[in-house]
């Protein structure tokens, strides 16, 4: 159930400020044009007044003080910043991490297991459909890869985005770790990678088709070694256990490495039985969390303000329309009143307001000032009872106003709390377990020119390193590593795990790139792709040069987008930068000089932070930047209690 709370109760202490400035403000003092006759008594007899001598000080009724009281106790709340307590949001943490290490040696191509529509597939294929749902089912445990062949590799750091884990998973092909099987390798990598690993439960799934043929640790050793750790591993075989050779399968072995670990060891000869075994395992490992909560507020400082204005617009209007019905039966003057002000005049076409439809709330309070402006006039109240062409003739004194009396400061106030009802924003308020930072993609050209050795150590390992230091300023935000030689490829899908992205970026070299060339505009292209899976933000582009025919394809590529470009060459001043610079303008990009110390790491997070994005967290709201102005409107608000400070008589009775 929600609650009603005061963020700054001890602003109710301002509510006896009003008799300080009833005390200390000296009288408002407005000079007025007068009607000069020989024969006032007898006009006064016929306009129903009393004539009087010398100045006086109007004084509001009982209605006025009690109105401008309670505008006072509303603005004040609106200070005290009111907010509901709305229910709790929870984020659950892993406990546990879950590392995956995949066979991706030869025989993983062998054609004998079938799909869900009943054709038959390599082994591969079958682990990845059944270790994609397995992973779908994960969601709250880090979870890393491990490919291994004739060498095991990390393919992924333990990670909470398991979106990630499953696209590298589907990535992976045959052979890509060599064509033997080193599975005691695996197990001592897996080993080293929890030595990183913060949570007490630690469990690795690993998975062959074959007998060790390539490892320098026995898997048996490295078994007791994850024993002794408290690492947990489960073992599952595929294949055929009857094989000979490379392709035969070592039952024994796998038994001896789960069960010195306290494991479970399955075999699988189908898709069916392997689905069933990964059944068990998701079963067997539940899901454990630790659960943070937190209860957001939601501020309702626009509540007492509302009050305030339907009040001294009805108070104001009420008055009108008794005073005009007075002047059906009789000529007069007018009636004393006041209102509550609120408000800041700010550039609206600057701001996302939370509640547009309040402003029109602006045509009636206009209509009202207006209404009042005329009837404040002095002179409005003797055109029925004197000839206009004599009336002009019979004023006396200066026809002066001040440019900010009573009427003008009521319309300037009812336009600023308009504006602060209707709830002025420019930015959204994240989820305390959500990250308000844009998406950034990062385009790295990874070429046999990025290893000139002009930059130390050389330029790509130069901006390896920055592209760390960026990733580092960015925290958890999302970001995606796009490579390109001849051809563009996307390493690293968009993901908050910035260490992932890290390590493919460092590990990035010419030689794996399928191709030379120069496909920078391809690049671009997939960039885009990242960021818009991500829900928008910008690009960084590190490269050392810009091929003349690319020049076009960029162009074309920039007439379809509208993602802002950074290029970051890592070069030193002279003729390539310049060059680079002249060419990158077909993209429209801004360039960041390479820097000896972090300010180009700095700049570069700064403006990626707030690059255009688009809002698809149901978490993220519109934060209320409406509140900042209620001190203006309190302090406005203190001049009503001024002595003399109100609209001419006859107004709001």
């Amino acid at each position: 159930m929600s609650n009603l709370t005061l963020a700054y109760p001890w602003l109710l202490l301002l509510l006896p400020l009003p008799l300080l400035a009833w005390w200390l403000l000296p009288p408002h003092s407005e000079p007025r044009r007068g009607l000069v006759v020989p024969f006032l008594t007898r006009l006064a007899r016929v306009a129903g007044q009393q004539p009087g001598n010398g100045a006086a000080v109007a004084r509001g009724s009982v209605w006025r003080s009690l109105v401008v009281s309670l505008c006072w106790l509303c603005c004040v709340l609106a200070v005290a910043r009111p907010q509901v307590i709305e229910p709790p949001v929870t984020r659950e943490l892993p406990v546990r991490d879950l590392l995956l290490a995949v066979d991706l040696s030869g025989s993983m191509a062998t054609r004998d297991f079938q799909d869900t529509s009943g054709e038959t597939v390599d082994r591969l294929s079958a682990v990845k459909a059944v270790l994609d749902d397995f992973l779908a089912r994960r969601q709250g445990d880090r979870v890393g890869l491990i490919f291994f062949g004739s060498a095991a590799f990390v393919q992924a750091p333990f990670t909470e985005d398991l979106q990630v884990c499953r696209e590298l998973l589907g990535e992976a092909q045959v052979r890509m770790a060599g064509p033997q099987t080193a599975f005691g390798d695996a197990l001592g990598l897996a080993i080293n990678v929890f030595e990183r690993s913060t949570v007490q439960e630690r469990v690795l799934i690993a998975l062959t088709d074959g007998n060790d043929t390539a490892s320098q640790v026995p898997p048996e050793k490295a078994a007791q070694i994850a024993a002794d750790k408290g690492i947990v591993i489960h073992t599952v075989a595929v294949g055929d256990p009857h094989a000979a050779g490379e392709d035969a399968l070592d039952e024994v072995a796998l038994k001896k490495v789960s069960a010195a670990t306290d494991g479970l060891y399955s075999h699988a000869t189908d898709r069916q039985q392997l689905e069933a075994i990964y059944e068990q395992l998701d079963a067997l490992e539940t899901r454990k969390v630790e659960t943070l909560s937190h209860r957001p507020r939601r501020d309702v400082y626009w509540w007492p303000l509302t009050l305030s204005l339907l009040v001294s617009m009805a108070y104001l209007g009420t008055g009108l329309a008794l005073r005009r019905r007075l002047e059906a039966r009789r000529s007069g003057a007018a009636t004393l009143a006041a209102a509550a002000p609120m408000g800041l005049v700010t550039a609206l076409a600057q701001f996302h307001f939370i509640r547009p439809l309040w402003l029109l709330a602006l045509l009636p309070a206009l209509l009202l000032w207006w209404a009042l402006q005329r009837q404040t006039d002095a002179g409005r109240a003797w055109r029925g009872i004197i000839d206009p062409h004599l009336l002009e003739f019979l004023w006396g004194g200066e026809r002066r106003q001040r440019r900010f009396g009573p009427l003008a400061w009521i319309g300037l106030s009812w336009l600023v709390l308009v504006v602060a009802i209707a709830g002025p924003s420019w930015h959204h308020e994240p989820s305390p377990f959500a990250d308000d930072t844009a998406a950034l993609a990062i385009v790295l050209r990874v070429a046999p020119s990025m290893e000139t050795e002009d930059v130390q150590p050389s330029r790509q390992v130069r901006a390896a390193l920055k592209v760390h230091e960026l990733l580092k300023a960015r925290g958890n935000a999302r970001a995606s590593l796009i490579a390109y030689d001849g051809t563009a490829h996307v390493v690293m899908p968009a993901t908050g795990d910035a260490g992932i992205v890290d390590n493919f970026a460092r590990a990035l070299t010419p030689e794996v790139m399928p191709e030379s060339g120069d496909a920078a505009a391809e690049a671009l292209a997939l960039a885009d792709q990242t960021l818009a899976a991500a829900g928008g933000g910008s690009i960084v582009w590190l490269t050392d040069s810009i091929s003349p025919e690319q020049t076009t394809a960029i162009a074309q590529w920039r007439k379809n987008s509208a993602t802002p470009v950074r290029l970051w060459p890592p070069l030193l001043p002279g003729g390539e930068r310049d060059d680079l610079e002249a060419a990158a303008r077909a993209v429209r990009a801004s360039v960041q000089y390479l820097t000896a110390d972090d300010s180009d790491v700095q700049s570069l997070a700064n403006a990626a932070r707030f690059a255009p994005a688009i809002a698809t967290d149901e978490d993220t709201r519109w934060a209320e930047s409406g509140y900042w102005l209620t001190p203006l409107i309190a302090a406005m608000m203190l001049l009503f209690f001024r002595r003399g400070w109100m609209i001419p008589r006859g107004i709001g009775t």
